[in-house]
């Protein structure tokens, strides 16, 4: 039998689900994958893109975390430059170093007891990651398992399995969904949580603060999401 997700293809109205899945994993890449820019900062601030970030009528957590960050980009002296250095610097402490991280960007640092980087853990995301032809531009210095990256790839899913849906392929995009729910599972619900708990608890600044509760927020309302989606119609 054909599920939700394929139902909703052939009527045209999985794409506007995508979209919106695309649109929040795509916001908390960019958040998390490299130290923050003043003019990407400013934009956020300018364009109120936080305030379109979906599902927060299903999520307490990620009505919480939107209103952190927009009440950090409404504040003009947060859009400083020197306000900048210190968002920067908040990034630097909780993910690169050079002191104790305490939050490790890597799913290894938090599934291993030796947190190994480049491990079994690293390898199976790598793996997901080149079935799809996703090759990280850090791949061999960035581990693959970085936060940053494991959201890239339910970007960049979501915007294939989007392609499929406007082709009317709906078994093709249910293939990518499977391929989702399957990569959230075995990856992502198995350590950012975790990941999103400590930035929140050590962060200096509302920016991060926010953003790591609409990560968490978003992972438990993608797993429902998804489940929806993949149920037999």
């Amino acid at each position: 039998m054909n599920t939700n997700a394929q139902a909703l293809a052939s009527k045209g109205e999985l794409g506007a689900v995508l979209e919106d899945r695309g649109f929040a994993y795509g916001l908390l890449m960019q958040a998390f994958l490299a130290e923050p820019r003043a003019e990407q900062v400013r934009y956020l601030a300018e364009s109120g893109a936080v305030s379109l970030f979906p599902f927060g009528e299903r999520s307490d957590l990620i009505r919480q975390g939107m209103e952190r960050v927009g009440a950090y980009l409404a504040d003009p002296e947060n859009l400083t430059d020197e306000a900048m250095g210190r968002l920067r610097w908040d990034y630097t402490r909780l993910f690169i170093g050079p002191d104790r991280l305490p939050a490790p960007p890597w799913e290894s640092a938090y599934r291993t007891e030796e947190h190994v980087l480049f491990g079994e853990e690293t390898l199976a995301v790598r793996r997901a990651f080149l079935s799809y032809g996703l090759v990280p531009k850090a791949m061999g210095s960035e581990p693959d398992d970085h936060i940053g990256l494991e959201l890239n790839f339910m970007f960049e899913t979501c915007r294939l399995a989007a392609e499929a849906a406007e082709e009317g392929d709906g078994a093709r995009a249910d293939r990518v969904l499977r391929d989702q729910q399957t990569f959230l599972t075995e990856h992502l619900l198995r350590w950012a949580p975790e990941f999103g708990a400590d930035v929140a608890k050590d962060a200096q600044t509302g920016f991060y603060q926010g953003m790591a509760l609409m990560l968490t927020g978003l992972l438990a309302v993608d797993r429902a999401t998804l489940q929806e989606l993949l149920q037999e119609n």
